[in-house]
């Protein structure tokens, strides 16, 4: 006998009606007696917003990178066909499992008699709570990853081999393995392009700035130094991107596409962040305050243990090395009393200006839109062409209304972000350098 296909899905809410899709699907494939035979699983590209993330954890960045459902379903149904499919709430999993079927258009309908659910056979076979961990717990199942489909389909596997010891005679099973061999699927063949992609996809292919040739792509990229007309448009486009201290995943799409079109190799764009990181850093020393030489070199060596500028060091493909130069920089420029072009105007928050927030956010969006108007804010349900800044849970997001932003060019910032922007008050939001480097409300 085919044996069993445990399932278990993360997805973007509660009701594929509603709009919600699959997020990450993972299924465990278990023996006619319960051993585990294979596993596989993948994060699905849902084209929307990931919903409570803060529950999942799925990043933004990584379903990015992920095949959509039509793309995996061919995989998937291929890993269920002849199989019981088995879930821990299964009406929940069957329930999407059918929409994204549906929504691929392939004929492959699921058979409710050819599925079991190990929440209800709780029912038979345990007390107390039928919550999977509980479940878990009372038979001495481990159960690690909760919340991602991997860690989840695991722990159900290991509670339906634990069934099966206990009661191998129940007629729950053979009805279960008839349907499922009778079901007859003309499944599509499986792409021989479409691999899995797991969480921490965007971070295992290291900094984004690896993607770069490391040679110019053409002779223009000699001359993109500091001040030139390339390395302005490339700094402005940073400058725009580190307003949150975090480069997306579409604003590295779009910083590469700049340094390639400008034909900046990988040493040049390296070079500009270089010259970034010391403008941030006389920013940050300009704000310290030190007047006497004694106190620029303390506030130095404040700088150097920062933790904001190792944050947008990181983020510039820089390291610890790269900042203590920024502050040693900073500092020759204090010493040396050294007189510069004066600042660009910074972003700024002006009375009746209108925000819009997206995503599951750590406080509620009454919450939010209270703060707001009470700058002086237009909270706005909808992205506009008006639209000063949008606030998303992830700013990596998939949301329409994080899409539109960007078709917009409107800038997208974290929660942190907009609640430093907040704290500095309408009007007067940032500070630059003569670089336009903005300093960060901490």
């Amino acid at each position: 006998m085919p044996g069993f296909a445990v399932v278990d899905l993360e997805t973007t809410g509660f009701s594929p009606r509603l709009g919600d899709r699959v997020a990450e699907v993972a299924v465990v494939l278990v023996d006619d007696a319960g051993r585990v035979e294979d596993e596989w699983c993948t994060l699905v590209n849902p084209e929307r917003d990931l919903g409570p993330q803060h529950v999942h954890g799925i990043a933004a960045a990584d379903v990015a990178l992920a095949p959509t459902f039509d793309l995996v379903a061919p995989a998937l149904l291929h890993l269920l066909a002849g199989r019981v499919l088995v879930a821990h709430n299964a009406a929940f999993d069957t329930r999407f499992l059918r929409a994204e079927i549906g929504r691929a258009g392939i004929a492959a309908a699921i058979d409710p008699v050819a599925c079991l659910c190990t929440q209800q056979l709780a029912g038979r076979y345990l007390t107390g709570s039928r919550a999977l961990a509980a479940c878990c717990a009372a038979v001495g199942v481990v159960h690690d990853g909760v919340h991602s489909a991997l860690g989840d389909a695991r722990a159900t596997a290991g509670l339906l081999g634990y069934y099966l010891d206990v009661a191998a005679d129940d007629e729950c099973w053979g009805v279960a393995r008839a349907a499922a061999d009778g079901v007859r699927w003309a499944l599509p063949p499986v792409p021989s392009d479409v691999e899995p992609v797991l969480r921490g996809a965007s971070r295992a292919r290291g900094h984004w700035l690896a993607a770069l040739d490391e040679a110019p792509t053409h002779p223009a990229g000699a001359g993109a130094t500091a001040g030139s007309d390339a390395a302005e448009t490339y700094l402005r486009l940073l400058d725009a991107a580190l307003l949150d201290r975090y480069v997306s995943h579409t604003e590295r799409a779009a910083l590469l596409a700049e340094a390639r079109r400008a034909g900046l190799d990988r040493a040049a764009v390296e070079a500009l962040h270089r010259d970034y990181l010391a403008a941030v850093a006389r920013a940050e020393l300009d704000a310290l305050g030190g007047t006497t030489a004694a106190g620029a070199r303390d506030d130095g060596a404040t700088l150097r243990d920062d933790p904001a500028l190792h944050e947008v060091a990181g983020q510039l493909g820089l390291d610890a090395d790269d900042v203590a130069g920024a502050v040693e920089a900073a500092l020759g420029d204090r010493l040396a009393d050294d007189v510069r072009v004066g600042p660009r105007p910074a972003f700024t928050l002006a009375p009746g200006d209108e925000v819009v927030l997206t995503g599951s956010m750590t406080r509620t969006r009454e919450a939010w839109e209270a703060d707001a108007r009470a700058a002086g804010l237009s909270p706005w349900p909808y992205v506009t062409r008006r639209t000063r800044l949008l606030v998303a849970a992830d700013p990596d997001s998939l949301s329409t209304k994080a899409r539109t932003a960007r078709r917009y060019g409107i800038p997208v910032v974290t929660e942190a972000a907009f609640a430093g922007l907040l704290a500095a008050g309408t009007g007067g939001t940032g500070r630059t350098t003569d670089a336009g480097v903005r300093r960060w409300a901490s």
